[in-house]
């Protein structure tokens, strides 16, 4: 990657971003082309390609963000308009604070990744009546979008939110102050834009930077040249993607070692109506580039992560 392109993306990554944005493309592409890797000549790759085609799932990786743009396909635009809420699958906002995902917590809702993620298993495994979060979503797109969330639950603002009384993080859950939501990050203000933004691009590209890789794919063979995670969590699979929550809890804890300077008001982008902003500088040195070490060991996880749960859904050799 050389230079240019990497200062043009991190400014990209920090001017603009939504916090139901995950990674930006090298981030998902990577995962799934991880993925890719991982389950050629096994059942599950054979069931990959009847669904996708050509289409490798380091492509079929973005279709999920890219749906929610302006130069969409008939498929996406029909995605969109079934699913009105398809923006809030992508995340949940549990309090950094916690140490488990669970149901009752401020932030979790019946939509959100967590419940996503087993949605779209139960598509894939020819059981949509079992799942309550899509509505006409058959199992080519159901693959698109399990690519998609598992590096969205792999990206620690996904998962972890933080909530501020004044410039102070507090644990909602319980709490009986005041208090706003910072949106994963997105209203954190962090170097020329926000925490949130910094962790989908930012330090995404110096992780790829600091590891000579040019592209997703240079950068899925780094990651798999390397010793292989401990990336099993249960045997129950359909308790992964809360599992993986948790585990992705932790670190959005760290990502978290931030200290508030300031609150202002700044009119919200999507309402035009005033909220609360925070301007935060790292609490520990060395920061960013904890950040990037971090993002490549979720980025090997996910992709990990992935393979394994398709090779649960799909079991066996390649016939």
């Amino acid at each position: 990657m050389n230079i240019l392109k990497f200062f043009l993306t991190a400014f990209a990554a920090c001017a603009l971003a939504s916090s139901s944005f995950g990674f930006w493309e090298e981030g998902h592409e990577t995962v799934g082309a991880i993925a890719d890797q991982l389950i050629a000549n096994t059942r599950a790759g054979q069931h990959v390609h009847d669904l996708l085609g050509d289409e490798t799932l380091g492509v079929a990786s973005i279709w999920a963000d890219q749906a929610k743009g302006s130069d969409v396909t008939e498929e996406m635009e029909k995605f969109r308009t079934d699913n009105p809420k398809h923006r809030e699958f992508h995340y949940t906002d549990i309090p950094f604070q916690e140490k488990h995902y669970r149901e009752d917590s401020i932030g979790a809702t019946n939509i959100d990744v967590v419940h996503a993620i087993n949605a779209c298993i139960a598509i894939l495994q020819g059981k949509p009546e079992q799942q309550t979060v899509f509505k006409d979503v058959g199992p080519k797109v159901a693959l698109r979008l399990l690519v998609h969330y598992i590096g969205d639950e792999h990206q620690p603002l996904h998962v972890g939110a933080a909530f501020l009384d004044g410039t102070n993080f507090i644990n909602p859950n319980g709490y009986a102050g005041h208090y706003n939501p910072d949106q994963g990050g997105n209203l954190l203000m962090y170097g020329h834009g926000n925490l949130h933004s910094f962790w989908d691009g930012a330090a995404v590209n110096q992780a790829m930077t600091n590891n000579h890789a040019a592209t997703y794919l240079d950068f899925s063979k780094v990651l798999l040249a390397r010793p292989v995670p401990k990336w099993k969590t249960s045997n129950n699979y359909m308790s992964w993607s809360r599992e993986w929550a948790d585990d992705n809890l932790q670190v959005a804890a760290k990502a978290h070692a931030l200290k508030v300077l300031d609150e202002k008001m700044a009119p919200d982008k999507r309402t035009h109506k005033e909220r609360p902003q925070w301007t935060v500088v790292p609490a520990v040195p060395g920061y960013d580039e904890w950040a990037s070490k971090a993002l490549e060991q979720r980025i090997q996880l996910g992709g990990y992560r992935l393979a394994g749960l398709l090779k649960v859904i799909w079991p066996g050799p390649a016939k």
